[in-house]
């Protein structure tokens, strides 16, 4: 990825912030909770790296694992917990968790 695509990538992507050194780049993507839960952290990819990267691929390092559905399973069925609303979303993550001896 030269300079000027570089560019045209953030320009298209109000949602990444970059900072870069001699050696490195640093994106964070504004729009993934983990990076809003974890303000210190970006992915660092080398310069060398980002020049040979197509803008589709530097997405998806950015995102990398970090855009990954979580869907669980109650009462015999699937289902995608990004389609709950707040309060089934509470009660989820307020659910204990037991080990039920063999």
């Amino acid at each position: 990825m030269t300079p000027i695509e570089l560019k045209i990538f953030l320009e298209k992507n109000k949602n990444i912030t970059y900072h870069s050194d001699e050696s490195s780049s640093y994106f964070r993507n504004g729009d993934i909770p983990w990076y809003a839960d974890n303000p210190g952290r970006s992915t660092r990819i080398t310069n060398d790296i980002l020049a040979k990267l197509s803008p589709e691929e530097l997405m998806g390092q950015i995102n990398r694992g970090l855009e990954v559905e979580h869907i669980t399973r109650i009462t015999g069925y699937f289902t995608k917990v990004s389609q709950w609303n707040k309060g089934k979303r509470g009660e989820l993550k307020d659910r204990m968790r037991v080990e039920i001896p063999s």
